[in-house]
């Protein structure tokens, strides 16, 4: 049952890895998006 257990829980805790990197592959083109945004509403003011 122990064994069960722990297949069950390597199984879960895959999913969840998966997830996380694809959030912070999306909160990581959200903030390049934004500089570039913010860098280029800059530089057309000069």
């Amino acid at each position: 049952m122990a064994a069960t257990k722990g297949n069950k829980k390597n199984e879960v805790h895959e999913a969840p890895l998966k997830g996380t990197w694809i959030s912070v592959g999306v909160v990581g083109v959200v903030i390049l998006l934004t500089y570039l945004l913010l860098y280029g509403l800059f530089m057309s003011r000069l």
